[in-house]
């Protein structure tokens, strides 16, 4: 497969991504070519449908990529908020081989983004934060206390603060029974009972219920 051919291919709106996945985890070659368009092309059909492509592969296979990982950082402050979403997924996939502990010098610019220009981004940013506590479990005290102190992180407008506060909550529940200090998260998620996010009240009203809180 040439260059242009697989360009094409990427740049397709019906691309097969788990095709792709799969090549990409066996040959090399083709690996880092489709890891040179998600950074480099400029076309977003090629950029993005290449990220998808990463996004699987590096979650089955993440030892196959942990030699990007700086490729992978750079993303966390792209001027491009795509890009920065790219840095926030690929970086919490490769954090379950992160055999050298990479991810305390990006940890700041990584959390950083709970206060992203882009408030899709800072929502991308805590959905991916449950990859990190199950990798991390050493970095769980300190990012659970960023998840509890949010409303203070973060300068969105109070419907965007409590849309957020759901996807906080859900990280919670992955973790809660793991979690030895429980009284804070209870104290937060029973606030969210009054959110003014339908969203949010309902998830802090099933959490409560699942652990009869």
């Amino acid at each position: 497969m040439t260059k242009n051919d697989l360009i094409s291919e990427i740049c397709d709106k019906n691309v097969d991504v788990d095709k792709f996945a799969e090549i990409i985890i066996n040959e090399e070659p083709i690996r880092q070519e489709i890891i040179n368009q998600m950074l480099n092309n400029e076309h977003i059909m090629v950029y993005y449908h290449s990220y998808n492509i990463l996004a699987k592969s590096s979650e089955l296979k993440p030892e196959l990529f942990y030699r990007y990982w700086d490729d992978f950082a750079s993303l966390l402050n792209h001027e491009n908020s795509y890009h920065r979403d790219f840095g926030l997924t690929l970086i919490a996939n490769l954090t379950k081989v992160d055999y050298e502990n990479k991810f305390s010098s990006v940890f700041d610019d990584y959390f950083k983004r709970i206060n992203d220009t882009k408030f899709m981004t800072a929502r991308h940013c805590i959905q991916n934060t449950a990859k990190i506590l199950a990798n991390k479990h050493e970095l769980k005290e300190d990012i659970l206390n960023i998840l509890l102190n949010i409303n203070e992180l973060c300068n969105f407008s109070e419907k965007r603060k409590a849309l957020i506060k759901s996807d906080v909550i859900e990280v919670f529940d992955e973790f809660y029974r793991e979690i030895n200090n429980k009284e804070m998260i209870n104290k937060f998620v029973k606030v969210e009972l009054n959110s003014v996010s339908p969203k949010t009240k309902k998830r802090a009203r099933e959490f409560i219920l699942k652990y009869e809180i």
